[in-house]
């Protein structure tokens, strides 16, 4: 292999990893958090109810301090919240209850 080819990979690679290095950001802004429709130990990230603090540690199904990423525009769709609902709700107990009930109720069909 001669130095000119050895160049031409070089560059190569790094046109690459730069396009792959912005792929992510452009895809991440057609994503969102949808509170409320994680099931148990199926969470995205530490949730804003306090109860745990990394991904997959949701104790229960449907609390609404807990989120899901999900596509831009599915997440009213499922039954979920945005951030601004999930901490009005969560600071009421039995409407907690009553959201997670009306989830696992839609989940059964």
């Amino acid at each position: 292999m001669n130095k000119q080819h050895l160049l031409s990979i070089a560059a190569a690679s790094l046109l690459a990893a730069g396009a792959l290095a912005t792929a992510p950001a452009a895809h991440a802004d057609t994503l969102g958090k949808c509170f409320g429709i994680a099931t148990a130990h199926h969470n995205d990230c530490a949730g804003i109810s306090g109860l745990h603090s990394c991904k997959g540690q949701s104790p229960n199904n449907y609390n609404p301090g807990d989120f899901r990423v999900v596509p831009t525009g599915t997440c009213e769709k499922m039954g979920g919240l945005d951030m601004a609902r999930a901490q009005a709700l969560l600071k009421n107990p039995a409407e907690v209850k009553a959201f997670e009930a009306k989830m696992a109720a839609k989940a059964r069909g």
